[in-house]
């Protein structure tokens, strides 16, 4: 099987959003036994890779930086639908929030890495400006094997596959491991590192005993509901077609095509769960053209979208914020170029259908409300799901059978190498977020997060790696202040 690969990974085909979650999310992997990981400690290094072209508000000095590598701002088509969701927002009791400010419950129109109409990706802030250093060498398309160790347990180089031939590069001072929540414990387990018993089955020589491995894997689940709306405010087939779009966007990057087809807010809302001012889900907006969904079956397709099929829709996605399920992550033979198993478990933990059920009635909520309902266009079709019609309409049962069958999760894969105290007994990294049982190895991606934050992660996985960098230069000797010390020492 060929696996399409892109330089940058998520950043360079995802939606574009950069959303931290809530403050939170950072004080419980604190909390969890990671000093330096809460909220507070982490925002410098937020505000140290952003460059803040947004909506200014009261609170942009404090939580947004100047100058960094990465264009944060909010596209026209977001600020059009924000005024559109000021009177949404009074009706139904909720503030109108910056997605990355003090408060964490509200609507929050979304903000994206664009600048000049065009993505930026991680390897666009972050390896262009660098990529001639002569001590950085990229190699698009090199598959990672496994790790290289020496006698004592110390991590001295990597095997590696490029263009058909296999490669060994030594380490001076330690290894890097940042292939994701899924592909990094694969290699992990593959170099011997992993469940014991896992690596024994496979014939793989124990390097160390790390149980939690490819364990604790995390994401959000999620599924959307859609709304015929009114002509005017969804993109429609002839947006995407348009010549007048296309030379719009190739002579000056302007127009339709300057802004992601992605979601424009999220609503973030407290459902009684673990603290009021920490969300439960996620109701996030897009004005798109109805299509079907590539991931369920045409039968289901022809039912909930079918007869919205090129109508202008509100797609409202539903997301847990964090669901209580676990899925797990383990090889599925010795050849480095398989793909690993992935087991996600998805409702394994009864709250999380409880939960969503909740959120589907929250939605209603909102799609009912007087200022939505100038959009709407009702009647609305019938998107009746057959299989569930029988339980009755509209009741709690009805929608458990319904997300039973639609829902998924998203691709905010994490938590697989999840970083912990020694106490921990499935913990993989420290907080530092080096490999137990082992020296001179670290990783430093999403696998390593404790818990999935309450939003999509591309903005923590940058942040992990801000910290990181200089944890790394402190080690070494080459750090004399962090960016918390020197914001410090300014102030006095």
């Amino acid at each position: 099987m060929v696996i399409p690969r892109v330089v940058g990974g998520g950043t360079s085909v995802n939606f574009a959003l950069y959303v931290r979650g809530a403050k939170l999310d950072y004080d419980n992997w604190s909390a969890l036994g990671n000093p330096g990981w809460d909220h507070d400690s982490l925002l410098p290094y937020f505000k140290k890779s952003e460059d803040f072209l947004g909506t200014v508000t009261e609170h942009s000095d404090e939580y947004h930086g100047k100058g960094g590598p990465l264009p944060v701002i909010s596209t026209e088509d977001v600020k059009k639908m924000e005024e559109f969701l000021r009177p949404v927002a009074e009706e139904l009791g909720l503030e109108i929030i910056d997605p990355n400010g003090p408060n964490n419950i509200g609507i929050a129109p979304v903000h994206n890495t664009i600048k000049n109409g065009v993505r930026v990706s991680a390897p666009e802030a972050f390896l262009r400006p660098v990529k001639e250093r002569s001590n950085l060498r990229i190699l698009p398309g090199a598959r990672v094997d496994k790790i290289l160790f020496n006698q004592d347990k110390r991590a001295v180089g990597v095997e590696y596959t490029f263009k058909g031939k296999t490669h060994r590069v030594t380490a001076r001072k330690e290894v890097i491991v940042s292939a994701g929540a899924i592909l990094t414990p694969k290699i992990l387990m593959l170099s011997g590192i992993g469940p014991k018993k896992q690596l024994k089955k496979l014939g793989i020589p124990v390097v160390a005993d790390v149980p939690g491995v490819g364990q604790n894997l995390d994401s959000h689940l999620h599924f959307a509901l859609n709304w015929k709306i009114k002509p005017g405010w969804s993109a429609m087939t002839g947006d995407f077609l348009s010549p007048r779009n296309i030379a719009s966007y190739m002579r000056e990057q302007t127009g339709f095509y300057s802004m992601p087809q992605g979601p424009l807010f999220h609503t973030y809302l407290y459902l009684g769960g673990e603290n009021p001012r920490w969300p439960d889900a996620d109701l996030y907006m897009s004005a798109l053209i109805g299509f079907e969904n590539p991931f369920i079956t045409d039968e289901i397709n022809s039912q909930v979208i079918g007869p919205l099929f090129n109508e202008p829709v509100m797609a409202m996605g539903v997301m847990l914020c964090r669901p209580k399920s676990r899925g797990h992550v383990a090889l599925a033979s010795l050849d480095p170029a398989d793909l690993p198993a992935i087991h996600h478990n998805v409702y394994d933990h009864p709250d999380d259908l409880k939960l969503h059920v909740k959120a589907v009635r929250a939605l209603q909520r909102i799609m009912d409300s007087k200022a939505m309902k100038r959009i709407r266009a009702d009647p609305q079709p019938d998107l009746t799901m057959k299989a569930c019609a029988h339980l009755g309409n509209n009741t709690d049962t009805y929608w458990e059978c319904y997300v039973r069958h639609i829902a998924l999760p998203s691709e905010h894969f994490c938590c697989t190498a999840k970083m912990a105290p020694k106490t921990d007994s499935m913990g993989v990294v420290s907080p530092s977020l080096s490999v137990r049982g082992v020296s001179g190895l670290r990783v430093v991606d999403a696998s390593v997060m404790p818990r999935v934050v309450s939003t999509n992660p591309m903005a923590s996985v940058y942040v992990i790696a801000e910290k990181a960098s200089d944890l790394i230069k402190q080690d070494w000797g080459y750090l004399s202040q962090t960016p918390a010390e020197k914001s410090s020492n300014t102030e006095k």
